[in-house]
């Protein structure tokens, strides 16, 4: 299972390298994802994981009676969020990465995990081709897939875990005009790769060997959008329904979704 699962995630990696290549010709998407958010445990031990490990510092911090959020990045692109629930206890994490990093140098990230004791494994040539890949997990078990590409670091990909790939899909391209470029099937996985113009991919992914696993009430990803107002009222019309999130900052509108299996959205308009 291990080996056909990361075969085909190789060949997903090649495809968005390829993507991200030619983006700087790519129309401004009205939807992207602005942040990968993993939910974590304690703040300071991830926290210190990501800037250790991956040279990631905190760029901004959210905080309340039900949360620590700090917002972790590289010098430019898409954000790693990584969100501690005070009050909601810990879940099982799936055993397929929520999330994908690029670096420039997999090799030297590897050896420094290794040399820390950490969870990490590189995959060999014949489950990855040209590629090179690693499979690392936070503090908190999150599972996430690194990457070797020329240039910077950059928060790569959003991978959700559903219970309907089909279902999801349509979900993803009603509301956010998201565009299936590519879809991946084995007796053990369905997966299809969705694009939401620039920076990270969102991949939506359904185990066929992984019982359902329970859903954090917290966002999973969050999602920029310059049609915010168009976004409401087709989730609206989808009827899957929507709450509004406070914020103290003049100006900021944020509402959570839930997609069709479970996954909480995060909205910002931009």
């Amino acid at each position: 299972m291990t080996v056909r699962h990361f075969s085909t995630t190789a060949l997903a990696a090649l495809f968005w390298v390829a993507c991200t290549a030619h983006g700087a010709d790519a129309p401004m998407p009205l939807n992207k994802i602005g942040a990968v958010k993993l939910i974590i445990a304690g703040v300071k031990e991830n926290q210190l994981y990501f800037e250790k490990m991956f040279g990631m510092k905190e760029i901004d911090h959210y905080s309340d009676a039900a949360y620590d959020e700090p917002i972790m990045g590289f010098e430019d692109g898409a954000h790693l969020a990584l969100l501690s629930p005070r009050q909601e206890p810990p879940l099982k994490k799936s055993a397929y990465p929520v999330a994908l990093i690029y670096t420039p140098d997999l090799s030297a990230l590897v050896n420094r995990m290794q040399d820390a004791n950490l969870s990490v494994r590189m995959l060999d040539a014949a489950q990855t081709g040209s590629l090179k890949i690693a499979i690392a997990r936070d503090p908190s078990g999150n599972a996430i897939e690194l990457v070797a590409r020329a240039g910077k670091w950059a928060v790569g990909g959003s991978k959700l875990i559903v219970n309907d790939r089909q279902r999801a899909e349509e979900f993803y391209t009603k509301v956010f005009n998201a565009t299936p470029r590519q879809r991946f099937k084995t007796s053990t996985y369905d997966e299809v790769l969705m694009s939401l113009g620039e920076g990270p991919f969102l991949a939506l992914f359904q185990p066929l060997a992984e019982p359902a696993l329970a859903k954090s009430k917290y966002p999973v990803v969050a999602i920029y959008s310059s049609e915010f107002e168009a976004v409401v009222r087709r989730l609206t019309d989808v009827g899957l329904g929507y709450r509004d999130v406070p914020s103290s900052r003049p100006g900021l509108k944020i509402i959570v979704a839930t997609d069709p299996a479970g996954n909480a959205i995060e909205i910002i308009r931009k």
